[in-house]
């Protein structure tokens, strides 16, 4: 019998409290193995102090924990050329603090533009992005393009664009199933099989009726998805950013109980589809 396939589980902990001793002791709880560090205290990990990211660093270290990606927020902002060089500020900053915490992966966006849709906007942004690929090469991190809202890269067709143009090992894809079925796609018909071949994370969170819900309780098809990945052999993280309460511009919130109640979904759908939970 061949064994089960099994996935790494990591979270955005800041959808649990502001607080990182909550944060990691209810992760640990919940036998979730790794961190993505988007905010502490109600700080963007950007602006996160040397004091904060040393208790960071021992909260995570106590718990046996570890830190799976920088969550920032480079390239959430629209595609003008006076805002490029600030952008490459966040991304220095977003890769000294992964280097300060021996983190690889920097979660990044691509930028919004005027017509969401609007593939002629394609050379602009894989210029842009071009180049903080460089910025990211020299540094030795791996940027992950997440699909995030209505910016360019959330449309599969354009994403499709970006990552044959610059997917290698320096830029990946981190997908997530709820940003898509928001705008009308879905991840089987729209992004798989072609999107494999960049993938490193997934995301997860589910959408219904235009509302975030939880793993397995909505229409992105989450649980074929996944079944799909196992077949291909594919066993990246799976990253729970459950928006259950809340969602903003730089991040989303569901609570204690809410985000247990993520977990919980989550384990039930890679059970239905036989893999270890």
């Amino acid at each position: 019998m061949a064994p089960k396939a099994s996935f790494l589980l990591t979270a955005f902990a800041d959808e649990i409290s502001p607080d990182i001793e909550v944060q990691v002791k209810t992760l640990n709880r919940l036998q979730i193995q790794g961190l993505d560090l988007r905010s502490v205290e109600g700080v963007n990990v950007l602006a996160l102090s040397e004091d904060q990211l040393t208790r960071l660093e021992n909260a995570v270290e106590a718990e046996g924990l570890h830190i799976q990606c920088i969550g920032s927020p480079v390239n959430k902002i629209s595609l003008d050329p006076s805002l490029e060089i600030e952008e490459t500020k966040k991304l220095h900053k977003a890769i000294e603090i992964a280097h300060r915490l021996g983190v690889k992966r920097i979660r990044v966006f691509s930028p919004e533009t005027d017509k969401p849709d609007d593939i002629s906007f394609s050379g602009a942004v894989i210029e842009w992005m071009s180049k903080q690929k460089a910025v990211a090469k020299s540094e030795d991190v791996i940027l992950l393009h997440e699909n995030d809202a209505k910016f360019w890269g959330a449309y599969p067709e354009q994403a499709k664009l970006l990552l044959n143009e610059l997917g290698d090992e320096t830029f990946r894809a981190a997908f997530d199933f709820a940003n898509t079925t928001l705008l009308g796609f879905r991840a089987m018909k729209d992004w798989f099989p072609w999107i494999l071949p960049y993938l490193d994370t997934i995301h997860i969170k589910d959408a219904k009726e235009g509302h975030v819900v939880a793993a397995g309780e909505g229409d992105s098809g989450i649980s074929e998805t996944i079944q799909w990945l196992i077949e291909q052999g594919w066993n990246g993280p799976l990253t729970l950013e459950p928006h259950l309460t809340a969602a903003g511009p730089l991040g989303g919130f569901s609570g204690p109980q809410l985000f247990e109640h993520a977990v919980v979904s989550l384990r039930k759908v890679l059970t239905e589809v036989g893999a270890d939970a």
